[in-house]
């Protein structure tokens, strides 16, 4: 009876002591709500604040659960390269649970210990529908600029002509702070080598672009994400760079925050001379049989000037303003002298100078609203977008020794400007509401109104009275107005491992386009689009995800695409837009394979595309022997590719990475043309930096690119390659740098062969390449840990084993917000 006794007192003393235990849960998180892994937490009695009666660490995701009994306590979190939060909980009887809700980490402003330095911070992360370069952790972002960062971002490649492909093609959107920007997407190498990269936070490449974006863009979406402060102060760098080739340039940014106000911009200069380059091209016609030669040489020089601003207000907890501007525009002048040899059914030669101009830029203006609530991550925005593009262009021929039957006579000379470009008004409205832990909706309306416009001038001088004409048989106006109004509704789901995502989004274009010739003609059409979108993924283990997806996107021919200018600057050689073109489809299947840890990055993705109406170029050989160049809705085309990104860090001061891909891509016209082509086309992309002691750092880069496949025209691979050294002073403060690009190859040779009906053409490109650049940037204010992380690295490589777990594998499952 007496052990009964006891041992039903034990039970209820247990009893009793379980029911006084009260469990505390929270997540922490840094600034732009992203969970930290495997931080510390320690737990203290407010009594004693020294001593610690519990540790513990947050999960993969930020989120932490513990038991305490009734008390008031000190809790502390720490983290690596954050200030350490404390936060003070009372706990009463009547607690069963409590829930402490998110608390917020900000990046240290002190410096890490120099000797406590063991690692490197990974550079890339995955979630479920994009991956994201983080440009700030980039030793070399110092002193390069955007389009130089772009070539170390996976998936992208930047040739050495500065061509950016998105999987290996040239139809993407470039949008920056998550909208469109029409200016960058159409003169994306000038603008981006314009912008400093340290002026840049990350780059999104977004591969399965969900309901909420826009379905233009047929390799999908870059978008650039400029830097902000979070904490009041301001830090900014001001660099300057000049080249052998007689280039030169200079770039400023600044970024401040004081209480409710914040401001970021920067503004940069560049002037590009390019010297004389060779070229050649041979057309051979079968019937009737002719030969056509040309020789010529070119150079041209010019500049442009880039200033964008972002200005954000926060009145309090609840509203978010934001204005922000861009400008960008500049000049290019050209000079050229082609000979040229024709034999055969048409024999002629002449000799021809060209004098030409091509005026581009835009303006950007936006304005944004953002509303929040009190469930956290709910979310309203409306937000407004006006952009001009204008895209002008002119130039002058004069002809000399004619001989034989040929168009002009010996003295004739050609006029003629075009004055094109658009404008583009954009309302939208977007509503995100996390249900709850696991699921997520968003949904929003657009309406864009573009209006886009040519006009041209053409006079010729006539030999015989000596005076100038205008040429009224050449007039190609073109007035082109689309709206597009559209909706979209959107799911995403996670649990544990798994997460998906579902979208649909409808888009209504109408469109009036006016053609004026010698005659004028008016066009009226319109479409409606139903664009579905999923993504699915799961983490393999806490370094490692696997995702596929499907996405339909849609390619809506702009005005460089539908002006029916004819620049006839070579007579034989014309080329002009088609304005009777309709947009084009292609649907992408993919899947992707992700391991993201300390020292090894590695992601890899196959991806199947296909479109039945491509808009291909088109070249053929009109009644008068010349040809015609121009664009079509003619192409039936699938491609199977895949990408490869890797990035080793087998020491601190080592980091070395490969970016490419290779695509199969199966071409065939839907005309009666009978055109098609097939082959293998590929890209790589490698770098390596090695830091030296006294702030001395080495780098080469290089890049293959095979030959690209088109309906017509086959182009010849090449490679490039450079090598740089960098020096920091006065505290990392001070960067200089000097980059040698092709050092062994005075000039780099292109081909290209184009083949239709009845003809066969091939041309050759000697550009000159080897060109030395020096670059130096001086950084100014209170600049924050992440950028001085750089050149240090992270403290306990144990730790960021499983912080880079985190960052990169597991937030695969966390929907866009």
């Amino acid at each position: 009876m007496k052990y009964t006794f006891l041992f039903l007192l034990s039970i209820l003393f247990t009893l009793s002591a379980s029911a006084q235990q009260i469990t505390i849960n929270g997540k922490l998180a840094s600034f732009d709500n992203i969970g930290l892994p495997y931080a510390t937490i320690s737990i203290a009695e407010s009594s004693l604040p020294n001593v610690s009666i519990k540790k513990l660490a947050t999960k993969e995701n930020g989120e932490f659960s513990t038991t305490l009994e009734k008390g008031e306590y000190l809790v502390t979190f720490n983290f690596v390269g954050m200030d350490d939060a404390v936060k003070t909980i009372e706990l009463t009887q009547k607690d069963k649970t409590f829930d402490i809700g998110t608390v917020t980490m900000i990046e240290s402003s002190t410096e890490l210990d120099e000797l406590s330095v063991t690692a490197q911070r990974p550079l890339v992360k995955v979630e479920i529908d994009k991956l994201t370069y983080n440009a700030k952790d980039d030793p070399e972002s110092s002193t390069s600029n955007v389009l130089d960062l772009l070539r170390k971002v996976p998936l992208v490649t930047v040739d050495g002509e500065d061509e950016i492909q998105l999987k290996g093609s040239s139809n993407f959107k470039i949008y920056v702070n998550g909208k469109p920007s029409n200016m960058v997407s159409s003169n994306p190498s000038q603008v981006l080598k314009s912008m400093p990269a340290n002026s840049v936070k990350d780059v999104e490449v977004i591969t399965d672009p969900g309901a909420k974006y826009d379905a233009e863009g047929i390799g999908g979406i870059i978008n650039i994400v400029t830097d902000k402060r979070v904490d009041d102060g301001y830090s900014g760098s001001v660099g300057a760079n000049g080249d052998t080739f007689g280039g030169y340039g200079g770039n400023a940014y600044l970024a401040t925050k004081y209480g409710k106000f914040g401001f970021s911009g920067n503004a940069g200069y560049y002037y590009h001379k390019q010297p004389a380059s060779e070229s050649s091209m041979t057309r051979d016609e079968f019937d009737p049989i002719n030969t056509l030669i040309q020789n010529g040489a070119s150079r041209s020089n010019g500049g442009g000037l880039f200033l964008s601003g972002n200005m954000s207000y926060e009145p309090d907890t609840v509203n978010l303003f934001n204005i922000s501007a861009s400008r960008f525009g500049g000049e290019f002048t050209s000079l050229s002298s082609t000979t040229a040899n024709s034999v055969g059914v048409r024999p002629y030669s002449y000799l021809t100078n060209n004098n030409s101009i091509a005026n581009y830029g835009g303006l950007n203006l936006s304005a944004d609203y953002q509303r929040s609530f009190k469930k956290k991550g709910e979310l309203l925005t409306f937000s407004y977008r006006f952009e001009s593009d204008p895209n002008d262009s002119e130039f002058e021929s004069e002809y000399d020794n004619v001989e034989g039957i040929f168009y002009y006579d010996t003295g004739y000379k050609l006029k003629s400007s075009n004055n094109a470009g658009g404008q583009e008004h954009t309302a939208q409205l977007d509503y995100v509401n996390p249900v709850n832990d696991k699921h997520s909706l968003e949904m929003g309306l657009k309406y864009i109104f573009r209006d886009n416009s040519s006009r041209g001038n053409h006079t010729y001088y006539d030999v015989a009275d000596g005076t100038w004409h205008p040429d009224l048989a050449r007039k190609n106006d073109l007035d082109h107005k689309q709206n597009i109004t559209s909706g979209y509704l959107g799911y995403s789901y996670k649990t544990g491992k798994v997460g998906f995502k579902v979208g649909l989004r409808g888009e209504h274009t109408q469109q009036d386009i006016l053609f004026m010739s010698s005659s004028t003609d008016s066009i009226e059409t319109s479409f409606f689009d139903l664009i579905p979108s999923a993504t699915v993924s799961y983490q393999l283990g806490m370094t490692q995800n696997i995702r596929a997806g499907y996405n339909m996107r849609i390619s809506r021919p702009g005005i460089w695409y539908l002006n029916p200018y004819i620049n006839n600057m070579d007579p034989s050689n014309i080329s002009y837009g088609n304005p009777n073109l309709d947009s084009e489809q292609q649907h992408n299947f993919n899947i992707n394979y992700g391991s993201f840890a300390q020292k090894v990055n590695f992601n890899a993705t196959l991806t199947y595309s296909f479109a039945q109406n491509a808009v291909s170029s088109r070249s053929f050989i009109d009644d008068n022997g010349v040809t015609n160049n121009t664009y079509s809705n003619i192409g039936k085309n699938q491609t199977v590719g895949t990408n490869i990104y890797v990035s080793w860090t087998p020491a601190s001061n080592i980091r070395t990475y490969l970016n490419g891909g290779m695509n199969y891509t199966d071409i065939k016209s839907n005309d009666d043309s009978g055109l098609s082509n097939s082959g293998f086309s590929g890209r790589a992309f490698a770098g390596l930096t090695y830091t030296l002691p006294h702030d001395i750092r080495l780098g080469a880069n290089g890049g293959l690119f095979m030959s690209r496949v088109q309906l017509q025209t086959t182009q010849s691979p090449f490679y490039y390659y450079s090598f740089s050294l960098m020096k920091s002073f006065f505290d990392k403060k001070l960067d200089l740098t000097l980059n040698v690009q092709d050092v062994f190859s005075k000039y780099r040779e292109i081909s290209s062969t184009t083949s239709g009906e009845g003809f066969s053409q091939k041309s050759i490109r000697m550009n000159p390449v080897r060109n030395l650049r020096l670059s130096v940037t001086y950084r100014f204010g209170d600049l924050k840990t992440s950028m001085k992380r750089v050149q240090r690295g992270i403290v306990n490589e144990d730790v960021m084993q499983g912080q880079s777990g985190s960052q990169q594998g597991g937030t695969t499952t966390t929907p866009e917000s």
